[in-house]
């Protein structure tokens, strides 16, 4: 008898297995979401309406804009709001735009950006206003989001600069000794 049930019960499972959508073995339903971020680690988003157009220049910083799906250059704040994302290869022209951020702490290698001002090789460096890129070793930044350190030497602003990317930290940047320190308060 048990025999039998387990027979009629095999037997029925396939019959209703037939009527089931098919998917491909090791498929996976994902989230409805209109800005995706693949394994390489870029993002593609718009750019924010509210951002100063055009962007002309390529490798400035982003940060999340007025909605998730939205991207707008840094604005050098130390709120959670100002979180630098990444650099993008991109240069939007107008509203509507698409553009691709590589994130910080998921893409590989070093990042491209625009300098602030001068930066020194080995310096710390911030997500300055603008989309920039700034120096903890020039002038007196305050509390800034830190997003890597420099593996070039500039010595002007808007010159192209690399660095080799970290997850950003606000850190509290004081001139009181050249190079010194301090974790802030997480946001």
């Amino acid at each position: 008898m048990n025999k039998t049930k387990r027979l009629l019960s095999t037997v029925l499972a396939a019959v209703l297995g037939r009527f089931e959508p098919r998917h491909p073995r090791g498929s996976v339903a994902l989230a409805n979401a209109v800005a995706l971020m693949f394994e390489h680690g870029r993002e593609t988003l718009q750019i924010d309406p509210t951002n100063t157009l055009p962007a002309t220049n390529k490798y400035l910083g982003y940060m999340r804009g007025s909605t998730q799906y939205y991207a707008k250059t840094w604005d050098g704040g130390s709120g959670k709001t100002s979180f630098p994302l990444g650099i993008s290869p991109d240069a939007p022209y107008q509203t509507g735009d698409f553009l691709t951020v590589e994130r910080f702490g998921v893409t590989e290698g070093s990042k491209q950006g625009l300098s602030l001002g001068a930066i020194t090789v080995d310096d710390w460096v911030y997500a300055a206003a603008g989309g920039l890129v700034g120096s903890c070793a020039q002038g007196n930044p305050g509390t800034v989001w830190v997003i890597g350190k420099a593996t070039a030497t500039v010595t002007a602003a808007s010159q192209e600069i690399s660095f080799i990317p970290i997850s950003p930290v606000l850190w509290t940047v004081t001139q009181a000794a050249t190079n010194t320190y301090a974790v802030a308060t997480p946001v």
